[in-house]
């Protein structure tokens, strides 16, 4: 009852979107456990964003995964928080917590942050990192993007 109660309050937080609140990120790079360094999987992921302020976001993601030669599709709901030091290049957190959707579904979990740097008022290049963990298998991945934030 009360993750179908979340569920609403978060659907019911997007009915309101005002129409000139378009917000996305598009990233990539690469996933890599933990304790091995030595492997590569890759790592695609994006949002859409509701600007709660110019600080603050939250939203859905999802996007596609490669780890230990398994594929993912994982669904998450995020928050993004700018903080506010720097006026051009301004430090990020992020956290992500969700559903990994493919051969072994499982929850998963991710905090990060990184560099938002500023284009103008619209557009940012994003630098981000952080740890991502799998519920089921029980292991722990670091990953590190770049991408663009868009924001209309």
């Amino acid at each position: 009852m009360k993750k179908f109660l979340a569920a609403i309050l978060f659907s019911i937080a997007f009915t309101v979107v005002p129409a000139n609140a378009f917000t996305m990120d598009l990233q990539g790079g690469i996933a890599n456990h933990v304790s091995e360094l030595t492997k590569f999987n890759m790592s695609f992921y994006g949002h859409w964003w509701y600007p709660i302020d110019q600080m603050l976001f939250v939203g859905v993601g999802g996007g596609y995964q490669e780890l230990d030669n398994v594929g993912y599709v994982p669904l998450s709901g995020s928050l993004w928080v700018r903080l506010p030091i720097g006026r051009q290049v301004l430090p990020v957190a992020t956290g992500d917590i969700g559903y990994m959707i493919g051969k072994r579904h499982q929850m998963f979990w991710r905090a990060g942050g990184g560099i938002d740097i500023k284009n103008g008022d619209l557009s940012s290049i994003l630098v981000m990192g952080g740890y991502q963990f799998l519920n089921h298998v029980g292991h722990g991945y670091i990953y590190f993007h770049a991408g663009i934030l868009v924001e209309i």
